[in-house]
């Protein structure tokens, strides 16, 4: 069986009618031409592939405009020159006598018949051609819709690949390397790549590509101001080159020496966050592509659901900074701090290493708050966090517990060694204490730790806690007006 579903009603059409030429031409309505679909002629003068733009195909033209079927049955008196009329016919054909030409399937289409034979085609031969012009759009439209279904079906594929990924806690690297690699290959693109812009840069750098890219693309950081990818970034406008040209100097993507093809098609998206990210979703083939319609729309709501997904993460980082640090100190906030106690607790049991747990509050804080502005208290925060910090060993963990206590987090640290360091802290007046007038501020300390003090995490914080509030009935470590 033939593979060209056309050519047998065209073969078929022509020897009924014993018709000169019989040809089937199917209209590129993106690109406005109309291209050869089958053809069964005796001349010597129509090339082997023909592609027309409309404006330029004579007869063809008015039957596609006007959607009217034309029938010419004296055609050397109607017209001077056969290849305006008909330009599928190279120069040198000659005596034709008629010809018909109807639309197809609303305009999707035009069958063409001519003949020597005659002074064109009785009511009977063009009653045919109209029957298998109706038998050819409707296998038009069966095919159409076969590969539209078949686009739908691999389209749909991918964004469940890309779903499954996408909604398992995946490193986003690996789903940014997959979401492009799928993309390229349901395009039939050679290269994909997605860059990122972060906010106030003024360069960009690959977030996730196809594996052949070069590997020193992948590693550099590239400057906004140069190439096709940057003027993506820069116009946020959609990018679509059919043919680059190799010698034009500006048609490179990151940089002139870049080690990529500069001869097929290059299509580029832009995309924003929120968060002001900036990004761009590129497609580069060694060959000239044209892709449907379809395709595209579907490429670019999948970039639009990437956006949504880089600004969950990094809200999500956002949210969990907010929640790791105390917004005034920088310090660990109270869940953060005691999520990393428990850590250090459970791995203290496991490798049978000592740890301990300090507490230090800051009194009469409640009265202080009653004379100074917020403003101050916060400034006292940060000044009591500051030099906690500076005053404390590398390694050891500070979170703020609440606006006048701390927690210090020693590992592989005795009770003994933590209370000795916090004591030594107090005593050589290593934490700011600035109070105001009328108010001094005295600093109370407590620690425990396993295993000397508790075998069960259950059991740590009461205890630390009992020990601070014991030290409230002891004399004060330091105290300053």
């Amino acid at each position: 069986m033939d593979s060209n579903p056309y050519q047998p009603l065209v073969s078929l059409l022509s020897n009924i009618l014993e018709a000169y030429t019989t040809a089937f031409f199917i209209f590129d309505e993106r690109n406005r031409q109309l291209n050869l679909a089958a053809i069964q002629s005796l001349s010597k003068f129509i090339p082997p592939e023909i592609s027309l733009p409309l404006e330029g195909s004579g007869i063809l033209s008015q039957v596609q405009k006007v959607g009217q079927t034309i029938h010419l049955d004296k055609l050397h008196e109607a017209t001077s020159s056969i290849s305006l009329t008909l330009p599928f016919y190279r120069e040198g054909e000659s005596h034709i006598k008629g010809l018909f030409a109807v639309p197809v399937a609303g305009g999707a289409g035009i069958l063409y018949v001519d003949t020597k034979y005659g002074w064109g085609f009785n009511d009977k031969q063009q009653k045919w051609i109209k029957e298998f012009a109706e038998l050819l759009g409707k296998l038009l439209k069966n095919r159409e819709a076969a590969r539209r279904e078949e686009n739908y079906a691999r389209i749909f594929d991918v964004l469940r690949r890309l779903d499954e990924v996408a909604f398992k806690g995946h490193a986003l690297d690996s789903y940014c390397e997959l979401f492009v690699t799928e993309w390229s290959q349901l395009l039939g693109t050679d290269y994909g790549f997605l860059v990122l812009k972060e906010p106030e840069k003024k360069n960009f750098r690959i977030l996730g590509c196809t594996a052949n890219t070069p590997r020193g693309l992948v590693t550099q950081t590239f400057s906004i101001k140069h190439g096709l990818i940057s003027w993506v970034l820069q116009n946020k406008k959609n990018l679509l080159i059919i043919r680059l040209n190799p010698d034009t100097s500006d048609h490179f993507l990151f940089s002139p020496g870049e080690n990529l093809p500069h001869q097929g098609t290059v299509w580029g998206m832009p995309g924003q966050t929120s968060l002001g990210y900036e990004l761009a979703l590129i497609f580069l083939s060694r060959r000239v592509i044209d892709w449907n319609t379809d395709s595209e729309r579907a490429a670019g709501h999948a970039f639009h659901f990437l956006q949504l997904l880089l600004e969950q993460i990094y809200y999500r980082e956002e949210n969990e900074a907010l929640h790791s640090y105390d917004i005034c100190t920088g310090l660990f906030s109270a869940p953060a701090f005691e999520s990393r106690v428990a850590g250090l607790f459970h791995a203290s049991m496991q490798s049978n290493a000592p740890f301990a747990l300090g507490l230090i509050q800051v009194e009469p804080w409640q009265i202080l708050t009653t004379k100074v502005l917020p403003k101050r208290i916060r400034q006292l925060q940060r000044e009591l966090a500051s030099s906690l910090c500076d005053a404390l060993p590398p390694g050891v963990l500070v979170g703020q517990l609440t606006q006048n206590r701390f927690g210090v987090l020693f590992a592989e640290t005795t009770v003994q060694e933590a209370e000795s360091m916090l004591a030594e802290l107090a005593r050589h007046g290593k934490i700011a204490l600035k109070g105001i007038k009328g108010v001094k501020l005295h600093l109370y300390i407590s620690s425990a730790g396993f295993p000397q003090d508790a075998a069960k995490m259950e059991d740590l914080w009461p205890l630390v806690n009992q020990r601070l509030f014991s030290a409230f009935g002891l004399k004060p470590e330091r105290t300053a007006s």
